[in-house]
């Protein structure tokens, strides 16, 4: 059965314990160097950018149609109101021509409180129109869709292709590795030590101890763990 990480529980094992609890070697990442966090920093903004884009297209798929393009739908909408209109009075026709049926008269027409649109002129329709924002084409829609797509194809591929060397995931049976962020090593480690901090008033290690290396205090500046709002009560950090 493949391994199972989770940082958030593991996290709570070692605040549940009176003086850290050995948990580093869980991960199986490099915990002396830290030498990933920068490709974990640049992978986290490389995702926000992915999802940024997502967003972006959102919008622009929500952009208002052009109203050049609304009239043709408009009009051909109401070509095809007309057509069935015309329908309906062949029909009646001929139910009056069968003898089945009564000929048109006032009780059969719904009386309207506003222009009915059948009746608007050539020229109204276009005032109508005059009156609307310019509104986006489709076509330039499209083009930023597209454009939009392809950022988001060339981030998730410098991630696949330059961020994700085989130590950072945790692999199913199969081979395949989980998917992010539950297969993530990287993330499953921040994910714990930020939860550990959040219960220390200074800087600890992921172990809930004094931080002592370089290398260590680097990465818990670097990942803005110094900027975390504390839970009180705090602890002092274990030695």
């Amino acid at each position: 059965m493949s391994e199972i990480l989770n940082g958030s529980e593991i996290a709570s094992r070692v605040l549940g314990s009176t003086g850290g609890a050995a948990a580093k070697h869980l991960f199986k990442i490099d915990t002396s160097k830290f030498a990933w966090v920068e490709s974990y920093l640049r992978d986290e903004a490389l995702r926000n950018k992915s999802q940024a884009l997502r967003e972006d297209i959102q919008k622009v798929q929500a952009s208002p149609i052009h109203r050049d393009e609304l009239k043709e739908q408009f009009t051909s909408a109401l070509s095809s109101i007309r057509n069935a209109h015309l329908q309906w009075l062949v029909e009646m026709l001929r139910s009056v021509q069968d003898r089945q049926g009564p000929l048109i008269n006032s009780n059969m027409l719904q009386r309207d409180a506003y222009a009915h649109p059948l009746k608007l002129s050539k020229t109204e329709v276009e005032n109508l129109f005059l009156q609307l924002p310019p509104g986006v084409k489709q076509a330039d829609i499209d083009a930023d869709v597209k454009r939009l797509k392809e950022e988001i194809t060339v981030t998730e591929d410098l991630i696949a292709r330059v961020l994700s060397p085989p130590e950072r995931w945790i692999y199913r049976d199969d081979g395949k590795p989980h998917p992010y962020p539950q297969g993530c090593r990287w993330t499953q480690y921040v994910t714990a030590w930020k939860k550990v901090v959040t219960r220390f008033d200074g800087p600890v290690s992921m172990e809930g101890l004094s931080i002592e290396s370089d290398s260590e205090m680097a990465a818990y500046v670097a990942l803005g763990l110094n900027k975390i709002s504390r839970i009180t009560p705090v602890r002092k950090p274990w030695s």
